[in-house]
């Protein structure tokens, strides 16, 4: 299983009216990605702020890696390599909206 946590405006995609910060358990399927996780939600993918795998950033830009964030690159990665990132039975995901981003990036 993969362990989603919607924040935000995201909230609104997961039907249940559970509290906030309630996770998602989405089977984990082979090869699958943050990109089709996103897609899994109906959430465009211009609309997220930071996304956190496994308690760590997924770094955009140079200021977290600056700001010794805890990140799972330490280089900036490319809208390819974000929404590709591929996710493991296990992995948890933390999404958050462009509107709520809870980092500097």
């Amino acid at each position: 299983m993969i362990e989603v946590r919607l924040f935000g405006d995201f909230r609104q995609h997961y039907a249940s009216k559970q509290p906030a910060g309630t996770a998602v358990y989405l089977p984990a399927n082979t090869g699958e990605t943050v990109g089709q996780i996103l897609a899994h939600f109906g959430i465009d993918p211009e609309l997220v702020g930071n996304i956190f795998l496994n308690g760590r950033l997924m770094p955009r830009s140079v200021y977290p890696i600056m700001l010794g964030y805890q990140l799972t690159s330490q280089v900036p990665l490319s809208d390819d390599d974000f929404w590709s990132t591929g996710v493991q039975p296990g992995d948890r995901l933390g999404l958050f909206p462009r509107r709520m981003s809870s980092v500097v990036v």
